[in-house]
């Protein structure tokens, strides 16, 4: 707060006395404040003072020199400094309350590698192989796809079928389309092999084509993955009906729900005729 004060002529009626009394200390009307006053002195008509002062606000005065007339003011000089700390107060209060920098989006999922394939298959288009090659393990990812066998080339025999995948282990793609045109198939973890019993790992994964592509994974509720005799070839089983299985001529087929995949009945009936099957290998 500013005080200010004036000589006589203007001051209010009743005043009195000899000291002006401010807040913390007493300091003579004569001597003026010191550090404070910004002019002094004295005029014909007795002590004349003018100037202005700093205090605190709240403080209490009295006043006492007759003809002193005291009047008070917000200080332009506290409230410069106030008014700084209040800027710096609401600048910091902004940055505290402002959103920090943005963070960087995330990079976009990078396109998957292109499956490379030795030869055309009579079975998929390249929309359906570039669907399929997202669900196959990331560890055959940029692997290129080898047509093992196809029953236009090597006959409708599973015998034959067991004969082309003799010496490779690498993971097998199983794809087929029945006399109705539905195509659908399976992906195995291993190459495909005559076995007492079942045998895979929860990579493989039964899938059709009607006419989105369904993928059925694993459930982990068995692992009954892959079986082959010379009569059939089965994938996925419980209650005695498997998801996928292949007679030993490689014509007719059937498939099931079954537990290991929870998969729907891939062809449009539960008993199909094979029109074209291939194995391709991933390696």
């Amino acid at each position: 707060m500013t005080l200010s004060w004036q000589g006589p002529g203007k001051e209010p009626a009743g005043s009195g006395g000899r000291v002006l009394s401010v807040c913390r200390g007493h300091f003579p009307a004569a001597s003026g404040w010191a550090g404070h006053c910004r002019s002094l002195g004295r005029g014909d008509e007795g002590p004349r003072i003018s100037g202005s002062g700093d205090v605190d606000t709240g403080v209490s005065l009295s006043l006492d020199p007759p003809g002193l007339f005291v009047s008070s003011q917000p200080s332009q000089v506290e409230d410069a400094p106030s008014a700084e700390k209040g800027e710096e107060e609401e600048e910091e209060e902004e940055e505290e309350a402002a959103p920090g920098p943005a963070p960087a989006p995330a990079p976009a999922p990078e396109d998957p590698v292109e499956p490379q394939l030795a030869e055309a298959s009579q079975v998929l288009g390249a929309s359906e192989i570039r669907q399929l090659s997202l669900h196959l393990p990331p560890r055959v990812t940029g692997y290129s796809w080898r047509l093992a066998f196809c029953t236009s080339r090597d006959g409708f025999s599973l015998r034959s079928l067991y004969r082309q995948m003799e010496g490779h282990s690498g993971p097998v793609l199983l794809v087929l389309r029945d006399q109705d045109g539905q195509m659908f198939g399976a992906f195995s973890s291993s190459a495909i092999r005559l076995s007492k019993g079942f045998y895979g790992t929860g990579e493989t994964f039964l899938f059709s084509f009607s006419p989105q592509l369904k993928v059925f994974k694993w459930t982990g509720s068995n692992s009954f993955f892959v079986k082959g005799d010379l009569d059939s070839l089965m994938m996925g089983s419980g209650s005695g009906h498997f998801g996928l299985w292949l007679d030993g001529d490689l014509y007719h087929g059937g498939s099931h729900p079954c537990a290991t995949f929870n998969n729907e009945v891939l062809a449009r009936q539960e008993q199909f005729c094979i029109e074209e099957l291939e194995a391709w290998v991933l390696s």
